[in-house]
C-alpha cells in the first residue's frame, strides 16, 4: 500500500539517506532471515533457549497450569497474584537478596530504578560505558546534570579520582547530609567482554564513602546464569552479595526466556512500585512467562545447570584459543582480538585490577573481532550463512563483530567458523595491499554503550 510523503516523512528519509552515505549501516527487520545457522552472536549463553530440558518441564507442568496466558492488568490492579510473588520471592532467595521486584525486560528495569530511585541532593557515579537504559534513567531522574559524574571505562584509579572528587564537591550533602553516592557498573560489558574491576570499586567506596550513604547498583544482565554459585551471577561470585545494595538480572540471555528482575531492598522494591510508572502501571507479565522463568531457574541452579556452565567454560576456551591462533599472522588494521591502546595503565591500582580481570576472562562468552571493516566482514559472514551485524560509529567507537559462544556450540562449529573468518581476513589483506589503502582508526576513549 503506497503512503503519501509527509513532511515527517521526508525529513526522516532524508536522514536515513544521509546515515547511509557517511556510511553508517542503516538496519532492516525484514529479513532475509537465515533458517537454523550455528549460534555464534545470539545471548543465549547456556543454550536455553533450544534446550530439549527445558522444553519438556514446560510442556509438563503448562498442561496442567490452571492459567497460561495475560494477566489482564498491572500489578498494583488485577494483574497481581500469588504466582508473581512466589517467583519474585524465590528469585530473591536464590540471588541471596532481601527483595524482588519482577520487570518487564532488564532495560525497563535500570531505567525505572535510575529515574525513581535517586532523590534530590543525592549524586550519580556511572562507568563511562555503561549501559544506555541506566543513563537514559537518570536523565529522567531528579538529580541534575551537574550532580551525575562518568569515570573512565574499568579504570579504578579513575573511579578513585571521581569518587574523591565527588565528596569534595558535595560534602555537605554526603558526609554531613543525609545524601547518597550511587554507583552503576556492569559486570560484564557486552560489547568488548570485559569484566569490571566490582571488588576494588566496592572496596574504594567502603573506605571513602561514610556507612549508609552509599549504594551500588550492578547490572548482571551478561553473567546472570553463567557465573557464580549455581549460576547466581558476578556478585555471588566474587562474594560482594551483602556488600552490593541492587543487583539487576535480565531473563532473556542466559535463562533463555525474557524479561527482568531487581534484587534489592523491601522499602526500594515498595518505592519503585509507588513511584516509577512503567513498573507499576504496564499490564504485568504474562502467567505463561513465569513458568517458564521457574523452569529455567529450576534447571539453571541444578547439576545441569552447572553442566551447561562446565560446557560454556570450555567452548570459551577453545574458541579464544582457535581465534587467536588463526589471526594473529594478519595486521591489526584488519583484525584483531586486543583493543587498540589508548592508554596503559599508570598506576599500581590499575594494573593489579587488570590482572586479576585477565584471569576471569575464560569465562566471558563474548570475544570481539576488532575491525576496521566490521561491515564488511558482517556481510561476509551473513553470506556464508551466520546472522552476524557489524558494531559500529557511533554506536562505538572502535568498529567490531561481536562474536558470542553458547554452551551447545561444538568444536567443529567452532573450527568451521574460525576458518571462515580467516578466510575473509586472507582476501582483505589481499585487498588491502593491493589498492594501497590506509586504515585509520575511529577515535576515542571508549568502546560506546
Amino acid at each position: 500500500m503506497s503512503v503519501q510523503e509527509t513532511a515527517l516523512t521526508k525529513a526522516l528519509d532524508d536522514i536515513l539517506t544521509h546515515r547511509k552515505q557517511s556510511g553508517l549501516p542503516v538496519f532492516s527487520i525484514d529479513g532475509p532471515f537465515l533458517s537454523s545457522p550455528p549460534d555464534f552472536f545470539s545471548n543465549d549463553y547456556l543454550s536455553l533457549s533450544t534446550n530439549p530440558l527445558l522444553r519438556e518441564l514446560f510442556l509438563r507442568r503448562a498442561d496442567s497450569a490452571p492459567r497460561l496466558f495475560g494477566a489482564t492488568g498491572c500489578r498494583l490492579a488485577t494483574g497481581n497474584g500469588e504466582d508473581y510473588r512466589n517467583l519474585e520471592e524465590r528469585l530473591a532467595q536464590f540471588f541471596q537478596s532481601p527483595d524482588a521486584l519482577l520487570c518487564t525486560s532488564g532495560s525497563v528495569a535500570n531505567q525505572g530504578f535510575w529515574s525513581t530511585v535517586p532523590q534530590p541532593g543525592d549524586v550519580l557515579i556511572f562507568d563511562q560505558l555503561t549501559h544506555f537504559s541506566s543513563c537514559d534513567g537518570a536523565q529522567l531522574s531528579q538529580i541534575p546534570k551537574d550532580m551525575q559524574y562518568t569515570f573512565e571505562h574499568n579504570s579504578v584509579s579513575s573511579f578513585k579520582r571521581c569518587l574523591e572528587d565527588v565528596l569534595k564537591k558535595h560534602h555537605a550533602q554526603i558526609v554531613q547530609g543525609t545524601g547518597t553516592v550511587f554507583v552503576a557498573v556492569e559486570s560484564l560489558y557486552s560489547i568488548d567482554g570485559d569484566f569490571s574491576p566490582l571488588e576494588d570499586i566496592v572496596q574504594i567506596v567502603e573506605e571513602l564513602v561514610p556507612k549508609g550513604h552509599a549504594h551500588i547498583f550492578v547490572d548482571e544482565a551478561h553473567t546472570s546464569g553463567v557465573l557464580g554459585p549455581d549460576g547466581r551471577g558476578y556478585v555471588a561470585h566474587l562474594g560482594l552479595g551483602e556488600r552490593v545494595h541492587t543487583k539487576m538480572h535480565t531473563l532473556g540471555k542466559a535463562w533463555g526466556h525474557q524479561r527482568g528482575v531487581l534484587a534489592t531492598s523491601s522499602t526500594v522494591r515498595k518505592y519503585l512500585l509507588n513511584s516509577c510508572k512503567a513498573l507499576g502501571y504496564t499490564t504485568c507479565i504474562a502467567y505463561m512467562d513465569l513458568l517458564v522463568l521457574n523452569c529455567s531457574l529450576d534447571i539453571i541452579s541444578g547439576p545441569k545447570g552447572q553442566e551447561l556452565r562446565d560446557t560454556l567454560v570450555h567452548v570459551v576456551q577453545y574458541t579464544r584459543t582457535r581465534l587467536d591462533n588463526a589471526l594473529r599472522r594478519f595486521p591489526a588494521q584488519i583484525v584483531s582480538l586486543t583493543l587498540p591502546s589508548m592508554h596503559l595503565p599508570d598506576d599500581d591500582l590499575d594494573r593489579v585490577a587488570g590482572a586479576r580481570r585477565a584471569e576471569l576472562k575464560s569465562y566471558s562468552p563474548v570475544i570481539p573481532l576488532i575491525t576496521p571493516h566490521a561491515i564488511d566482514l558482517a556481510d561476509y559472514l551473513v553470506r556464508c550463512g551466520y546472522n552476524a551485524a557489524a558494531l559500529v560509529y557511533p554506536a562505538v567507537n572502535v568498529s567490531t563483530v561481536r562474536v558470542i559462544v553458547h554452551a551447545e556450540n561444538t568444536e567443529a562449529e567452532v573450527d568451521k567458523f574460525v576458518e571462515t573468518v580467516a578466510e575473509w581476513a586472507a582476501a582483505k589483506t589481499q585487498t588491502v595491499a593491493q589498492e594501497g589503502q590506509h586504515v585509520i582508526e575511529v577515535p576515542g576513549e571508549g568502546r560506546g554503550r
